[in-house]
C-alpha cells in the first residue's frame, strides 16, 4: 500500500514513516537499470536492437544504404532490399550473414533473416 503524503498532516506523522521505512544499501545505476532490464523481461529485445545495429559494418556501408534498415521480431530479422537480383544474392548468402551476427552477438539471437 502506497502512503501519500499530504500538507495538512504535520510533519512528524512523515518522519515518523521515514523512520519505520526499510533502509537498503545504496546500488549503481548500471546495477539498478540491470535489474530492472532483467525483471521485465528486456533483455531479449535489447540483445535484438543489438543485432540491427550490426547489420551495417557486417555486410558494409554501400549495401546497407541499398536496403531499407532492418527490423527483427521474435529472432526473425527483415530487411527491404530494392531488387530480385540483389534480394537473391543476399538469400544465397543468408546463412553466412546470420552466423556473422550471431557470432558477433556471442548467442544465437537472430534465427532466420527474410529479405522483402
Amino acid at each position: 500500500m502506497r502512503t501519500r503524503f499530504i500538507a495538512s498532516q504535520p510533519l512528524t506523522s512523515h518522519l515518523s514513516l521515514l523512520t519505520k521505512m526499510k533502509k537498503i544499501e545504496p546500488q549503481s545505476v548500471g546495477d539498478v537499470l540491470r535489474l530492472t532490464i532483467e525483471e521485465c523481461n528486456m533483455a531479449a529485445r535489447f540483445e535484438e536492437l543489438r543485432a540491427i545495429d550490426l547489420w551495417r559494418p557486417i555486410v558494409g556501408p554501400q549495401l546497407a544504404k541499398l536496403c531499407g534498415k532492418p527490423t527483427v521480431y521474435n529472432g526473425i530479422m527483415r530487411v527491404a532490399v530494392p531488387g530480385a537480383s540483389l534480394r537473391q544474392e543476399l538469400t544465397m548468402n543468408r546463412s553466412t550473414l546470420v552466423r556473422l551476427i550471431n557470432a558477433e552477438l556471442g548467442k544465437t539471437i537472430i534465427k532466420d533473416i527474410r529479405f522483402i
